[in-house]
């Protein structure tokens, strides 16, 4: 995946490479999307080699007309900055379909998975079977199967 669109202040391209990116700040949320790689159909596959802090790795809807400029100066996150949900819920378009998810995540640090439909003004989070945490030297592989409607997380080829 190439990430095209960085948001939040505490976040960079390692290298100029813009398939590795890196946190730059302590504890500050940004994020990195590829908006080149919209997914609509069928099942798709990413893996995310783990270095440094304990990152949260998630999917999100597609949102072209989000104006990325005004979210580079400060802390960015699509689940848990609050203040933020209007301006996602006005992107919707009739693509989205009927579902209520609208933000994933999975927590490196603790193996939590993070979830929200942006309307009920907190995130979700669960636990879940096979929850593991994962650390510098890991392989976190997400499957997106869209027939289904799952997302699957694999640590170091492992469901």
């Amino acid at each position: 995946l190439t990430f095209d669109v960085l948001l939040g202040s505490n976040i960079e391209h390692q290298n100029g490479d813009k398939t590795t990116i890196y946190g730059t700040g302590d504890n500050e949320s940004s994020v990195a999307v590829s908006c080149g790689y919209v997914m609509t159909s069928g099942s798709h596959y990413a893996e995310f080699q783990i270095s440094g802090s304990s990152p949260f790795i998630g999917i999100v809807r597609p949102m072209p007309g989000l104006d990325a400029s005004a979210y580079k100066e400060e802390e960015f996150d699509f689940i848990g900055l609050f203040n933020f949900f209007p301006d996602f819920l006005a992107q919707r378009s009739d693509e989205w379909g009927d579902g209520n998810v609208h933000a994933c995540e999975y927590n490196c640090g603790d193996g939590q998975k993070f979830w929200t439909d942006w309307e009920i003004g907190h995130a979700e989070w669960e636990n879940w079977e096979g929850m593991e945490y994962c650390e510098t030297g890991d392989t976190i592989g997400m499957l997106l199967n869209l027939v289904e409607g799952t997302l699957t997380v694999y640590k170091n080829n492992r469901r």
